[in-house]
């Protein structure tokens, strides 16, 4: 070339070619970026698909509880309850204390079982609206994290609610077929001398107070209460007024109760408090996994069997259900 005379690469001004080391980094760093890219989005497709079965699971809670209320609503019915609480009926709860005793009981395990029922489908409802939201604005995984947690107790109050009706169920056939239908009536002899009068018959008698009835031994049983007595009669609006006091009770307790859960299941779904437990959720799961993977090999592998199968949040996956 001539002297003075500059090259054409010198001309061009191109710039220097990158090294070939340089080069790999940066498409390292490019795949590596759409490789965590994906991995996130395909994370947060399993967390939909995970709420979706968290929903189902809940509709079915939610449908199983429904028909509970139906069945447990039926046994206060006008045809289950009036041979019960007639006072001239062969299976009135009003002649004697341990009557008393299991239509308490009874009654009270009805509210129990309702109110628990009433709390499950109450809670379903909105947990379903809420989780969607807090998977779409915050974070799916914590979504997931905290349905399923909600989800445990309301499997809980479930049991609670089946127990009470399995017992409300038996109680019924006890207060049915289980207990006495007539009692002995000591003072039945007098009462009968007394309405009898001057020469009238027993048929007479029988006719205006047929529960009560002489037997073959020459003894006399009553079926339920003598509505002439003040004794009888005191009896049974003082224990009436205190099952309806009970019953009340239970029913209100337990409206308190499920308005408190649901109070704590709202708070739990906003964006601040759901981030700030997730974070503190997930800190608790890597301390378990690894204290977990500090134990001894046979040990550890046979509380890895008992851990639910969805635990991955030790390799930043998604964390399981609090124990």
């Amino acid at each position: 070339r001539w002297e003075g005379v500059p090259s054409a690469r010198e001309s061009l001004c191109l710039p220097a070619a990158a090294p070939p080391s340089r080069r790999g980094h940066m498409w390292a760093n490019v795949n590596a970026q759409s490789v965590h890219q994906q991995n996130a989005v395909s994370l947060m497709q399993v967390d939909m698909l995970q709420l979706g079965v968290l929903q189902t699971q809940m509709d079915n809670l939610s449908v199983q509880a429904t028909l509970i209320i139906g069945f447990a609503l039926s046994m206060w019915a006008g045809e289950t309850l009036m041979p019960l609480l007639e006072d001239d009926s062969q299976l009135c709860i009003w002649k004697s204390w341990y009557h008393l005793f299991f239509a308490s009981v009874f009654f009270i395990f009805v509210a129990v079982c309702i109110s628990c029922c009433l709390i499950i489908v109450s809670i379903v409802s909105y947990i379903k609206q809420a989780a969607q939201e807090a998977a779409l604005i915050v974070s799916t995984g914590a979504a997931v994290a905290v349905t399923r947690q909600h989800l445990n107790t309301l499997n809980y109050y479930f049991v609670v609610a089946y127990a009470s009706f399995t017992l409300s169920a038996v109680l019924l056939i006890i207060l049915y077929v289980g207990l006495p239908s007539r009692l002995p009536a000591d003072t039945a002899e007098h009462r009968l001398s007394e309405l009898s009068g001057e020469g009238e018959s027993q048929e007479g008698w029988g006719s205006e107070l047929e529960s009560i009835v002489e037997l073959f031994d020459g003894t006399f049983s009553i079926t339920c209460l003598d509505p002439r007595n003040p004794r009888d009669n005191a009896v049974r609006d003082s224990w009436g007024a205190g099952i309806a006091a009970a019953n009340t009770l239970v029913i209100l307790s337990m409206s308190a109760w499920g308005y408190r859960k649901f109070l704590f299941v709202r708070q739990s779904y906003k964006p601040l408090q759901l981030l700030s437990w997730f974070v503190t959720y997930q800190t608790e799961q890597k301390q378990k996994h690894d204290a977990v993977a500090s134990l001894p090999g046979n040990r550890r592998s046979r509380i890895d069997s008992e851990v639910d199968s969805t635990d991955t949040s030790a390799r930043g996956g998604l964390p399981t259900s609090p124990k």
